[in-house]
């Protein structure tokens, strides 16, 4: 466990009895971290806490959340910073309660988020996950520039689970129990933790999402939703899941059409990079892997790019 160095702990923190608790890992957030506590402390379901991971930050983060008197609100230390996925483990080892959610720093809570989500998980106790439809936004919460919707019953997720995330990790709330007994988060991964995760928990349970826009999430400029880093780490999950003795062969065939996948679109950015070499090198691994579907997604690539700039 990495050293805390200062904890704003209340009373309220130690109420056995309070459902869940909103975990937040920030680092830096002070430009919008207090929208997304003010979303928070405007939910209509009020028995929660709110937990947040500073990790190791040297903006203002820090000031803005000891502004807050709220008794729900725990704010953690951490004296370096340890990334991410590493800080959510800490907050998912220092929470108490049955149930926890998450949420970004940078993002927005819809006033009634939590209460349909609770009203779930009390509806079916085979839910251990339960998410919820998103919306993108820029500067402006109010103001939505896209919707997300992911697949609604546990069927459906599972059936889309290795060709695209069928469930919005900021969104999510989880079994606490279930995601400990899963080993938590694994914190080699920076981009792709939460489907690392979601592999290894819905082993453990059943899984839904609300189907209504539940979560703002902020699009910042520049932003890139696939990094080459996220195929980095894509790629090393569905190995690792590959080489399991109990991955079955349905899902076998479909990760092996994934990696496929994510050979091709690394290798288009191997191509505008410049490194042909690597790109050569995932074109031939994507064909390993499956063939049809590799010459079907270099087909569809093709199509897409000009013609002196093909693959």
């Amino acid at each position: 466990m990495p050293r805390v160095l200062t904890l704003q702990w209340s009373d309220a923190m130690r109420d056995a009895n309070t459902p869940v608790t909103v975990v937040m890992a920030v680092h830096n957030g002070s430009q919008y971290i207090r929208t997304a506590i003010d979303s928070l402390l405007a939910q209509t379901y009020l028995d929660f806490r709110l937990l947040i991971v500073d990790d190791a930050s040297t903006d203002d983060t820090r000031d803005i959340v000891r502004t807050y008197a709220d008794p729900r609100i725990e704010l953690v230390c951490l004296e370096r910073n340890i990334g991410q996925t590493a800080a959510l483990n800490v907050g998912l080892q220092r929470a108490s309660t049955p149930w926890i959610a998450r949420m970004d720093a940078d993002d927005y809570a819809a006033p009634r988020r939590l209460e349909e989500q609770m009203q779930l998980a009390e509806s079916d106790a085979s839910l251990g996950c339960i998410g919820t439809f998103a919306w993108i936004f820029r500067d402006d919460p109010q103001h939505r520039d896209e919707i997300v919707e992911k697949p609604l019953e546990d069927t459906a997720i599972r059936r889309r689970f290795w060709h695209a995330i069928p469930l919005i990790h900021g969104s999510l709330i989880m079994r606490r129990h279930l995601v400990l007994e899963a080993g938590g988060y694994d914190a080699r991964y920076r981009y792709s933790a939460d489907w690392d995760l979601y592999h290894r928990l819905l082993t453990r349970c059943r899984a839904a999402n609300v189907p209504i826009p539940l979560l703002g999430i902020r699009r910042h400029p520049g932003q890139h939703s696939f990094l080459k880093a996220t195929l980095d780490e894509n790629i090393a999950i569905f190995s690792r899941v590959l080489a399991a003795e109990h991955c079955t062969r349905r899902d076998r065939a479909m990760v092996r059409n994934s990696l496929a996948f994510t050979y091709v679109h690394r290798a288009r950015r191997d191509r505008l990079e410049g490194q042909f070499k690597e790109m050569f090198h995932d074109v031939s691994c994507a064909f390993q892997w499956a063939p049809v579907t590799a010459a079907k997604h270099l087909l569809v690539s093709a199509a897409r790019t000009p013609r002196h700039a093909a693959l």
